[in-house]
């Protein structure tokens, strides 16, 4: 039981907030979130900034940017036309006053809810509230990702029935916002457009997509607040609807506070919008492991590596499928499952309830144990496409459309009681759990390990990880980082794509 009133701690931060001016405040709030996430990025000269913050390394150390988010919220939520005291987040001192209160408030929060029980699972909370900051930042590579995964005919359809843009008018006007907003905190209304493919009808048809009124996003900010544990990790539509209509500088404009949320919303939130309509799930999936395959092929062009494709066999009426993928070489083969399944908002913050979290690790075992259960008819024998050879290295695969932060113990223990279970009750020896280590991967993390595999071969990538008791327990940038520093950084696999498609805009997004 919390020994705190949640929302009597709370206030002091609201009524202090509630004297900001709001224009300035998520100007001051943009700036610093380029900052932290834009390589090269200059500070505008009437913000003033402390010379030991800009001497810091990382940048973080201060001041976050999921400070900066909830920041922006309480500043939508609670900040008026005008301010209050002659206060100004423009000059350090008043900034760090109101980071370091809301870390007082959160710290206060986790001295009441903590306890040396749930303290493995609040570092699954931290890492998913900070690890996406860090390693998602507006970028060429995630850009082209997920627009060859979304890019299909059937999503196609889907995106044009439900905001008259298809996949690549939403790209285009998103990344068209983006590209005024990596310089600029506003834009204003009535657009104008000197692009031919943007034509100011699109960028109006886009706004519903990831627009609010100031008012109407005050109202959906209210009703999510939460006034407990979950405070700082409660889900904030401010990723939703990233761009606000308001008044800005006297003019009506829409206002971009933290540009990476509209970034990762013509990504990966592109998902979250369609995940609902029952013509998605499919060609979602069947696209996602079409984009694995072509990963495999970019990242390993030497002849050594070879790649084959899932096949059906069996009897007619009995029909079988071969694991997705295999990565094969001399006397190694990854057997790869795809998973676009992403892990739930529930399962990444939630401290008590740990239902979601159980249920999404269950739904990942059931994943690891069907490459097994394919595995059983390879060494019957069975797979068409590639026969069994007794001495091979076989190295059972689950690879994730988005990073479910898969290590320390509370995760990785919950994974692997599960997919006991689940093996034995499959009655497949338990033995295979060493002779054949099983390996979850994001994608993002295979794009890399491909490239090194291609020079190291896939023994060596996969044995320096699943078969030493340290490295067991890392996640795998970690992994490679720290064994392979040396092949950092690794090309990007879909860059001339990447040109071709927004060249028009004459902007790179991001390092």
């Amino acid at each position: 039981m919390a020994s705190i009133d949640v929302f009597r701690e709370y206030k002091p931060f609201r009524n202090q907030t509630a004297l900001l001016e709001r224009e300035e405040s998520l100007g001051v709030i943009w700036a610093y979130c380029q900052y932290l996430q834009i390589n090269q990025f200059k500070m505008p000269n009437d913000i003033e900034v402390l010379r030991a913050f800009i001497d810091l390394k990382p940048k973080q150390q201060w001041i976050s940017e999921w400070q900066l988010e909830i920041l922006a919220k309480e500043v939508i939520l609670n900040s008026g036309a005008k301010g209050a005291k002659g206060l100004t987040l423009r000059k350090w001192s008043t900034l760090a006053e109101y980071i370091n209160s809301l870390k007082k408030f959160e710290d206060k929060i986790s001295a009441a809810f903590g306890s040396s029980q749930n303290i493995l699972i609040e570092l699954i909370r931290i890492a998913h509230q900070q690890f996406i900051w860090q390693g998602s930042p507006p970028n060429s590579t995630t850009s082209m990702r997920y627009f060859k995964i979304f890019n299909q005919v059937k999503i196609d359809a889907i995106c044009v029935d439900r905001f008259g843009l298809t996949v690549q008018d939403i790209y285009l006007c998103g990344i068209g916002f983006l590209s005024i907003f990596l310089v600029h905190p506003a834009t204003s209304i009535p657009f104008k457009s000197e692009i031919p493919s943007l034509p100011v009808e699109k960028l109006e048809k886009f706004l519903p997509f990831a627009c609010r009124t100031l008012s109407e996003m005050k109202s959906i900010l209210k009703s999510e607040q939460q006034y407990n544990e979950s405070y700082a990790y409660a889900y904030s539509s401010l990723r939703a609807f990233p761009l606000i209509r308001m008044d800005y500088g006297g003019v009506d404009s829409i206002v971009c506070p933290l540009p990476t949320l509209l970034f990762w919303k013509i990504t990966g939130g592109l998902y979250y919008e369609l995940l609902g309509d029952p013509r998605f799930s499919q060609p979602f999936g069947d696209s996602f492991q079409r984009y694995v395959g072509d990963v495999v092929g970019r990242a390993c062009p030497n002849t050594g590596v070879s790649l084959f494709p899932e096949e059906e066999y069996g009897p007619k009426k009995t029909r079988r499928r071969t694991v997705d993928w295999i990565v094969a070489e001399v006397g190694s083969a990854i057997f790869l499952e795809c998973k676009a399944k992403r892990l739930s908002w529930g399962a990444k913050t939630s401290l008590n309830d740990l239902s979601a979290l159980e249920g999404d690790i269950d739904s990942m075992a059931t994943a690891v144990v069907q490459v097994y259960k394919t595995i059983v008819d390879y060494l019957d024998n069975q797979y068409p496409q590639y026969p069994f050879q007794a001495d091979r290295n076989i190295y059972p695969t689950v690879v994730t459309l988005e990073s479910w932060r898969m290590f320390g113990p509370a995760m990785l223990d919950r994974l692997s009681a599960s997919v006991t279970e689940k093996i034995q009750a499959a009655e497949i020896p338990i033995s295979w759990l060493t002779d054949m280590p099983y390996s979850v991967i994001a994608v993002e993390d295979l794009e890399a390990g491909m490239q090194i595999i291609n020079s190291v071969g896939i023994r060596d990538f996969f044995d320096g990880k699943v078969r030493d008791a340290e490295m067991r327990g890392w996640d795998w940038h970690g992994y490679m980082t720290h064994q392979y520093s040396k092949y950092f950084p690794l090309k990007k696999l879909f860059d001339a794509e990447y040109d071709r498609l927004f060249e028009a805009f004459g902007v790179t997004i991001g390092q």
